[in-house]
């Protein structure tokens, strides 16, 4: 792969946080799909739980923009700008790092790993985990963030390569313990796609949340905040509440399963005479 960051750096270097607006990265173009760079490559090799969305939006490239041109201010090697970009970027946002953080908690997902909460996550116990996207460069379809499913992913050449060659391929790079928790639908096929593929073991799975950018009630009736009769007629959340309710389901199976299989695992072995 080209040493994209260089020339993401060199750019934000000449004009800031406006010019990579205006000038980004391209990483590929495949007829109406666009792909464009953000800094995603820091791994956390010893990582126990795997975070995975389906592809960072303009949202993150802004983010993105202004937390790589403060570390150049402050002369940081590109290691440094990489992990940060990781840690304070990837799934981060007013919007999108507190919902992630209020469902991970209401599972006690965290608890899993030896961690109290899930800001500790990206604290004391950042080394523990990876957020990781299907598709990791800003991917676009007629300019908006491709949001599709899974399976027009695999039909288009470019983005199943990417996702072959960049999440594919870094799972295969994890420890074989840990835990993965897609965000969104697409996210979720993917992993199960992964599982399919023998890349990962369906242990593995602990279950699928909603995309926590997605403003309005979604996630709040997903964490049981609000119910059915609460939504108003028109809300769109009325025609999802049958996945809403089933993600739900599995995430409270998959945390409870593995939960008890720590128990299993913790008791004492009995001789049999």
């Amino acid at each position: 792969m080209a040493n994209y960051i260089e020339e993401y750096c060199a750019r934000i270097r000449r004009g800031g946080v406006a010019g990579i607006a205006e000038r980004p990265v391209t990483v590929d173009r495949d007829g109406t799909y666009v792909m464009e760079y953000v800094p995603f490559e820091h791994r956390n090799p010893n990582a126990s739980l795997v975070l995975v969305s389906t592809t960072p939006g303009h949202t993150h490239a802004r983010l993105a923009a202004t937390v790589t041109e403060e570390l150049l201010r402050a002369h940081a090697p590109g290691r440094i700008i990489q992990r940060e970009n990781k840690r304070g970027v990837e799934l981060g946002g007013r919007l999108v790092r507190p919902n992630l953080i209020r469902m991970l908690d209401h599972f006690r997902v965290p608890e899993l790993i030896g961690l109290p909460h899930a800001a500790a996550l990206w604290n004391e116990g950042f080394e523990r985990i990876q957020p990781l996207a299907l598709l990791p460069f800003v991917t676009t379809r007629r300019g908006l963030v491709f949001d599709g499913p899974f399976d027009e992913l695999l039909d288009v050449p470019m983005l199943r390569a990417t996702f072959e060659q960049q999440f594919l391929t870094r799972v295969g790079e994890i420890g074989p313990r840990a835990l993965y928790v897609a965000l969104g639908r697409t996210a979720w096929a993917g992993l199960r796609h992964a599982v399919s593929s023998g890349m990962l073991h369906s242990d593995q799975l602990i279950g699928m949340m909603p995309v926590p950018a997605k403003a309005g009630s979604m996630v709040r009736y997903f964490l049981r905040e609000i119910a059915e009769r609460d939504l108003s007629p028109n809300d769109p959340v009325r025609h999802r509440i049958a996945w809403l309710d089933a993600a739900h389901a599995e995430m409270e199976r998959g945390v409870r399963r593995l939960r008890e299989a720590v128990v299993v695992e913790a008791q004492p072995k009995r001789l049999i005479a």
